[in-house]
Parts: C-alpha cells; sequence; structure tokens
C-alpha cells in the first residue's frame, strides 16, 4: 500500500512539473512573447477594428499591414496603427465599389495573385531561386505576420479588388484624337530667332545722370515709386557697420591635449608675425598657412556684420581699422587672427534724407530706358525699310577716328614748315556694341510659355510667335523682357509638323496624354492606398487627384473602433508671439 502512495505521489508530481513546463514554453515563446518584433505585435490582434459598409475589418488585417513595416518604435506604434487602418478602410470602400460595378474575383485569381510577382509581399515568399515557395509562404503568413493563411487571403482579395477597380476607372479615361493631334503639334511646331536686346544698363556710358535738381522733381512727381524703392532696398539705407574680413586659422579642438593646443597656438602665432611685416601679402599666408573651408578663397569670409556672425567674433572685427590684424584669438575651434581689408561704416538714413538721391537715381535709370528704346525704335525702322539685321548691327561699334594732320604750309621766310596737328574733336562716349544674337530651336511645349530660350521671359513674344512666318519674319515692334530689357526679334525658320511623324508618333502622345490626365484624376494614390503605413501621412499630403477626395463622400459608412485605434490628437495651436 505505502509503495501504491509512493508511486500515485510520484505521477502527480510529474504531472505538476509538465504543467509548469508548459506555462512555461508558452509565456517565453508563444504569440505575447512577440513584443515589438516585425510591426510590434503588442496591441490588438484580435476584435474589429473597423466596420465599413456594415463589413467587418478584423484587428488581425491591421496587424498583417504594420508588421510589414518591420521594427517600429513603441512610440510611434499607436499611429502608426490608425494609419495602417485608415489604408485598409480605403481599400475596402475601393473594394466595395468594384464589387459594386460587378468587378468579380475567384479564388484561383486570388491564388495566382498570392503565388506571383505581383503581390507586394513575394519576396517574403520566395526561396534562394526566387521562386514561390509554400512552406516559407505559410510559415512567413503565421508567424511572420501573425495571422492565418485565411486571414491574409482575405487582405489580398480585398487589395487586390481595389486594384481592379481603380484600373477599370483608369480605362474609362480618354482622350480625343484632336488632343492628341494638339499635343503632337505643340511639340514638333519649332520656331528659331534672332534677336537683338537693348538693355538700358548698356546706356549707363552714353547717358549722363540726373542732377540733383532732376532728382528732387522726379523724386517730387513719383513719391510711390521713390517709396517703393527705399522699402526694397532698406539695408542700402539703413544697416550697421560691415567689416571686409580676412582670416588666418590654425584648428585645435577644445578637447584637444595641451601639448596640440600649444603646437597650434606657436603655429598661429609664427603665421601672426608674417602677416604684420612690412609688405605681407595677406592672401598668400591665409592659403598657405590657415586651415579650413576660407583658405582656398585667401581667407576671405566676405563682408562680416552683427546680423551674420557671432557677438564674440565680431566685437574683435569691429575694433579693427581699415588694414588693421587683430591679435591671435583662442577660441573652441583654434587660433585665428583676421585682417580687416575693408569697412562700411554704419549707415541709417530715413526716406526724407535719401528721397532725392532715389529720385536722381530712377531718373537716371528712366533716361537710360528711353535711350535704349530709342536706339531700339530707330533700328527697328531701318529693319522696316528694309536693311538686313547684318547691316542694321554690323558689329563691334568703332573707334573715334585718329587726329588728321594739316598740309604742310609755309614758313615765315618762304621755307616749307613743319605740319601742324588739328586736333580731334572731344570723343563722344562709346555706343553699346549690339551684337545679333540666335535661339536654338524650341517649340511650343516649353516648362514655361513665356519664357523664350536665350532671349528672356515676354508675354508678348510668346504671343506673337503663332503669327511670324517668311513673309511675316520681323516682329513689327520692340518686345519688352524682364528687368527693363528690349529686344528686337526676326524669325529665322520655322519647321512645321509633319503627318507622316504623327502617324508613326501618335500611340506615344496617346499614352503620353492619358497619364497626364490619369494623374489630374487620381494622383498618386498607389502611394497612399497601398504604400508603408509608416509614410502614408506624407503620401497623403502630396497624393493629389480626386480619387482619395471622392472617397470622404463615403467616410459615413465608416465606424472606427476608436478604444482599439484612437485617431491622433489635433495639433494643438500655435500661441501667439509676445
Amino acid at each position: 500500500m505505502l509503495t501504491q502512495l509512493r508511486l500515485k505521489s510520484q505521477n502527480f508530481m510529474i504531472f505538476i512539473l509538465f504543467g509548469m513546463l508548459i506555462f512555461v514554453f508558452i509565456f517565453f515563446f508563444g504569440p505575447q512573447s512577440q513584443g515589438f518584433q516585425p510591426g510590434g505585435s503588442q496591441g490588438a490582434t484580435t476584435g474589429i477594428a473597423a466596420k465599413v459598409g456594415g463589413v467587418e475589418i478584423p484587428a488581425s488585417h491591421v496587424e498583417i499591414a504594420v508588421r510589414r513595416q518591420g521594427d517600429v518604435d513603441a512610440e510611434q506604434l499607436p499611429a502608426v496603427r490608425r494609419e495602417a487602418l485608415e489604408q485598409i478602410v480605403e481599400q475596402e470602400l475601393l473594394a466595395q465599389k468594384a464589387q459594386a460595378a460587378g468587378i468579380a474575383l475567384s479564388d484561383d485569381e486570388l491564388s495566382a495573385y498570392i503565388v506571383s510577382k505581383d503581390n507586394r509581399d513575394f519576396v517574403f515568399f520566395a526561396n534562394r531561386d526566387g521562386k514561390f515557395d509554400i512552406a516559407r509562404y505559410e510559415s512567413y503568413v503565421t508567424q511572420g505576420f501573425g495571422a492565418s493563411t485565411a486571414a491574409y487571403r482575405d487582405v489580398k482579395r480585398r487589395e487586390l479588388l481595389a486594384e481592379r477597380y481603380i484600373g477599370f476607372l483608369e480605362q474609362q479615361v480618354q482622350v480625343s484624337e484632336a488632343e492628341i493631334r494638339a499635343a503632337f503639334e505643340r511639340a514638333k511646331r519649332t520656331w528659331k530667332l534672332s534677336y537683338v536686346i537693348f538693355d538700358p544698363q548698356e546706356w549707363k556710358a552714353t547717358v549722363p545722370a540726373a542732377t540733383a535738381e532732376e532728382g528732387q522733381a522726379w523724386a517730387a512727381a513719383h513719391a510711390d515709386e521713390v517709396k517703393a524703392y527705399y522699402d526694397e532696398n532698406k539695408k542700402e539705407f539703413d544697416h550697421g557697420k560691415e567689416i571686409r574680413v580676412y582670416r588666418v586659422l590654425v584648428r585645435a579642438a577644445a578637447d584637444a591635449a595641451e601639448e596640440q593646443k600649444a603646437a597650434a597656438k606657436k603655429k598661429a602665432e609664427e603665421l601672426h608675425a608674417k602677416a604684420t611685416a612690412p609688405g605681407a601679402d595677406f592672401e598668400q599666408i591665409a592659403r598657405e598657412g590657415s586651415e579650413g573651408y576660407y583658405a582656398k578663397f585667401g581667407g576671405d569670409m566676405g563682408w562680416q556684420s552683427e546680423d551674420n556672425t557671432s557677438k564674440s567674433d565680431f566685437a574683435v572685427y569691429s575694433q579693427l581699422e581699415k588694414g588693421q590684424v587683430s591679435a591671435v584669438q583662442s577660441t573652441s575651434i583654434g587660433f585665428w587672427f583676421v585682417k580687416a581689408a575693408d569697412i562700411k561704416p554704419a549707415v541709417k538714413k530715413s526716406l526724407d534724407e535719401v528721397r532725392d538721391e532715389i529720385g536722381a537715381r530712377l531718373a537716371t535709370t528712366e533716361k537710360q530706358a528711353a535711350a535704349a528704346k530709342q536706339a531700339g525704335d530707330a533700328a527697328l525702322a531701318r529693319l522696316k525699310a528694309g536693311e538686313s539685321l547684318d547691316q542694321v548691327f554690323p558689329g563691334e561699334a568703332q573707334e573715334p577716328a585718329p587726329a588728321q594732320e594739316a598740309p604742310k604750309g609755309e614758313g615765315e621766310d618762304g621755307a616749307e614748315g613743319e605740319p601742324e596737328a588739328v586736333p580731334a574733336p572731344a570723343a563722344a562716349p562709346k555706343a553699346p556694341a549690339l551684337k545679333v544674337q540666335t535661339t536654338p530651336p524650341f517649340s511650343e511645349d516649353r516648362p514655361v510659355f513665356a519664357r523664350i530660350p536665350g532671349v528672356g521671359k515676354s508675354e508678348a513674344l510668346a504671343a506673337k510667335l503663332p503669327e511670324l512666318t517668311a513673309e511675316n519674319a520681323l516682329v513689327p515692334e520692340l518686345m519688352a523682357l524682364e528687368d527693363g530689357k528690349l529686344a528686337i526679334v526676326r524669325l529665322e525658320e520655322r519647321v512645321e509638323p509633319k503627318d507622316e511623324e504623327f502617324a508613326a508618333e501618335r500611340a506615344q502622345f496617346e499614352r503620353r496624354l492619358r497619364g497626364m490626365r490619369l494623374v489630374q484624376l487620381f494622383g498618386n494614390w498607389r502611394a497612399a492606398v497601398f504604400g508603408p503605413p509608416t509614410q502614408r501621412a506624407l503620401m497623403k499630403r502630396f497624393a493629389g487627384g480626386a480619387l482619395l477626395a471622392a472617397l470622404q463622400a463615403d467616410a459615413g459608412k465608416v465606424k472606427f473602433n476608436e478604444s482599439l485605434y484612437p485617431a491622433p490628437a489635433p495639433a494643438a495651436p500655435e500661441s501667439a508671439a509676445p
């Protein structure tokens, strides 16, 4: 009897031991042990995530989408899950529209899709030879995605129906024959122009600057223009002291060893001695001995002010006179000294103080523009009279003729005298050397319609192009360009589209037009509806198109499980600046 009790006791202990082993195995190797592995499986994997028009979206479908992302930061996991759910909801809405349109998907078609490379997850299921492996498929779905193969098929059915519906919509997008022909002609009709630009700036040498009286009168008559100029160029009239700084730097990190700092300081002091020696070439010393970015520019750091440099550095610069070299400075980047190559004193002038000065500037600009227009009008008149561009614009302006010698005469005693030099007239300022330029052939299908290659931007010239022919080659008026420039323009060559080219390239232009229209209608919908949930927020901002916007009309058909997948809290409004 004692023996039987002993055996029963042993069996009971063995039962307890096996129970503990089973518990430990489940705890450490069961589904809950996976933590935040691929997609982070902690959280809801059971239950209903949302209802879309009466169709329930299981939470396991959301987890499949999340786990596809690989490791996800724990803090980002709730937001990624919510994005994944919203993405699945959009897919479901599209899938339901597909079914309503009569688009069907058989089990065989679904199976063929899953094992094909069209499946976005194919890479997970392929063997080393790149072929679908059923064992890898079943293993990855159950372990990697944490779902059953049946749940995975449901996910893929929804995705494929959504894609087929979009494909159905895309097939409805057509372009007319007239549109195809017009696009072809825009691309193939080309112009080649000759032109001459009249830039008012080129008349600086020939047009005298406005006098103080003219500037005062102009400012009085154009008060608004003067104020606008002052506002646009405020820094010219109201700025602090600026110093053109050249620097020599010997690097030494703040945490460098003392012997390294000592060596760097010694080198900087040696360079400083060279730079302050009489006749020293500071730029050459900087190129040879300085370290850092500015060394290759001879140490030139440009104009430094309180606006673009640190207070401590500017305190050193601002104490220098023009041409003076500072003492060696010890800073966190090493040892350096600078030379003040030039100085602009601080300026603070009100509009009233510079009103007449601005008036003189603008009056001068106006006079230069008038001179340029006068020269352009004169040249255009000659062209209209029948002269060629080469005749009107022969090339470089001629230099003034040298002084002429007077004929030899007789002296007071009747002897032949030395020739008397006749003073040459005062040389007039040299006129701008205007030259004829030629554009490359260009079409109507250009990035900016009003910008003509080589010539510049001109709405008026772009509008004139269709009128230009071999019989009417000259644009009959000066064309206004950017920055107050004017241009004379003449057609050199016009190439018309050919019917045989259209027949050969028609299909290409049809595809291009359909592609453009698809982008207008659907935008980058695949990125938003099927892309990674981790990037979805960004994709939605740039998806464009009307498709996703149209889905918002079905928002009333959707009910989210907010307890499992809460929507992100709205961003707090920015506080007003004090």
